[in-house]
């Protein structure tokens, strides 16, 4: 299963669970589990194993790698070294329909690692803000695997620049580092040529359909009473909770507050 089958769209993260580091010191050990309670983000610091689904679909994860765990899993996990090391993270997606796991490669290069132990620090930290940071810190390892994900597809689907263009902002627009220039330089282009493209193919600017797409996630996230306006706006890509509001109040002539009462 492809990591873009999985991670072809943006989703909302309810809550984190917890957050722990764990070392396990005999090798050879089988662990099976009948079915997960939450999702889960595993980090390998050291070390390897293999986790085997119930359909047979095994996944060799090692140093560096980080392996996605999803709800209601069935699976045996087997580590093979006795100097294997982790950081786990358990939390909520709002809602997924995935089954088995999603193994993203060689992520020690990406700063992975760092935002774990950030992630694992701040959770156990008695910070009144902790909450709050945490979930930034999972959405930001979160964004860098959507984009390894849509790395591999956009790499197979060069011949549509304009489509491609089109699904990596469905995909990528609640990056918080999400910009044209990078949407331009995923796809392999220049981006005045990109935008040109792009307005030629969907009679919308990509600035536009951006703007368009996290309005419209947003409004989707304001419906769950459990999320804050600044966590509907931080989720759907927004830079801050003003500019948020000044954008939702002219595209639909209210406040999201507002919006959110009317539901």
């Amino acid at each position: 299963m492809e990591k873009a089958d999985i991670m072809q769209e943006s989703l909302c993260i309810r809550k984190i669970i917890t957050v722990i580091q764990g070392k396990n010191q005999n090798h050879h050990k089988l662990l099976s589990i009948k079915s997960r309670h939450s999702d889960a983000f595993v980090y390998v610091i050291s070390g390897s194993c293999t986790y085997r689904f119930d359909d047979k679909t095994e996944f060799k994860v090692t140093t560096g790698d980080v392996f996605y765990l999803p709800y209601q899993s069935v699976y045996t996990m087997y580590i093979h070294t006795s100097d294997y090391k982790f950081i786990f993270c358990d939390f909520q997606f709002v809602e997924t329909e995935a089954k088995y796991g999603v193994l993203f490669q060689n992520q020690k290069q990406k700063n992975i690692e760092n935002l774990f132990l950030k992630l694992l620090n701040k959770y156990h930290s008695p910070s009144v803000n902790a909450k709050t940071e945490c979930m930034a810190i999972l959405y930001g390892i979160y964004s860098i695997l959507q984009q390894d994900a849509q790395k591999i597809y956009l790499g197979k689907n060069k011949e549509n620049k304009a489509a491609a263009a089109l699904r990596y902002i469905d995909e990528s627009f609640n990056l918080p580092e999400f910009s044209i220039s990078l949407l331009a330089d995923q796809i392999g282009v220049s981006e005045v040529y990109i935008r040109k493209l792009f307005k030629a193919k969907y009679g919308i600017s990509p600035s536009k359909y951006l703007i368009k797409v996290r309005l419209d996630h947003a409004k989707k996230l304001i419906k769950y009473p459990f999320m804050t306006l600044e966590e509907c706006a931080q989720q759907s890509g927004f830079s801050s909770l003003q500019y948020f509001c000044r954008l939702f109040k002219k595209e639909t002539g209210i406040s999201p507050g507002k919006y959110r009462k009317k539901l």
